[in-house]
């Protein structure tokens, strides 16, 4: 059973010309409804109230019909520090949260993706960027802890932080080959009984990386490069293709 749970929160001050703020700490969970064990591995991410509100809003335009009975806090100037007005917010953002993990309709939501996805993503570009590779890494191993219990193993927003997470690996000039050989092979796995076109997009770059691995690392690729032949035989263009990071970064703006 999908559990959210916003488990503790705290003032963070700004930065430069950014205000303080509250960050709540949310706790995603599978937990087990029969024999009552609660998950052991939970996913933990910090959101804010705009990130709620956004969520909340986004939920509202694309699905009114079930929000009804959701009241959201508002938005106040002052008092946003006060314990019973946090409390209060923790409460509601648990029952929208809550209701999301009942129903597919909302977890499928593009404000509800977005909501799950778009803190941790940004901050690993930043990172990326800046070539600190093993901190954008960590990142996206968060990110993809939380979306694997929020959404099912070969959807979409799964498979594209999973190929994003080998696609490291490639950004950093195979520094990155050792610690992301386990996801590599977790990817292969999933994309077995993958078949929508657009994801094969992906695939294609997707072995080009794990190739590169492979070879990084001393492992047999023979079995990668039948598979790339395979699909060259079928009329896949597998050659010239874009990196793996780029064609996520394509999917990704699909979702």
């Amino acid at each position: 059973m999908l559990k959210f749970e916003i488990v503790s929160s705290r003032t963070v001050e700004g930065v430069d010309k950014e205000k303080k703020f509250v960050a709540y700490m949310l706790q995603v969970r599978q937990d087990s409804t029969e024999s009552r064990v609660f998950d052991p591995d939970p996913a933990n991410v910090e959101r804010r109230y705009t990130h709620f509100l956004d969520l909340y809003n986004g939920l509202k335009k694309d699905c009114p019909s079930l929000l009804n009975n959701i009241s959201f806090p508002r938005k106040i100037v002052v008092g946003n520090f006060d314990p019973n007005l946090i409390s209060s917010r923790c409460t509601a953002f648990e029952s929208l949260l809550n209701l999301i993990a009942s129903e597919s309709r909302l977890r499928e939501a593009p404000a509800a993706i977005s909501f799950f996805q778009d803190v941790e993503l940004k901050d690993a570009r930043k990172l990326l960027d800046e070539g600190k590779f093993d901190q954008a890494l960590s990142i996206l191993e968060t990110s993809f802890k939380l979306l694997n219990k929020v959404y099912t193993d070969r959807s979409r927003v799964v498979l594209s932080v999973l190929c994003r997470i080998v696609a490291c690996a490639g950004s950093s000039g195979g520094a990155l080959a050792g610690p992301v050989e386990k996801w590599a092979q977790l990817a292969l796995r999933r994309y077995e009984a993958v078949s929508d076109s657009d994801l094969l997009l992906i695939y294609i770059p997707l072995l080009h990386t794990c190739i590169s691995i492979w070879e990084t690392l001393g492992r047999d690729k023979s079995k990668l490069v039948e598979e790339l032949n395979s699909l060259r035989k079928k009329g896949m263009k597998v050659d010239s293709v874009p990196s793996l990071m780029e064609a996520v970064d394509s999917l990704d703006a699909t979702i």
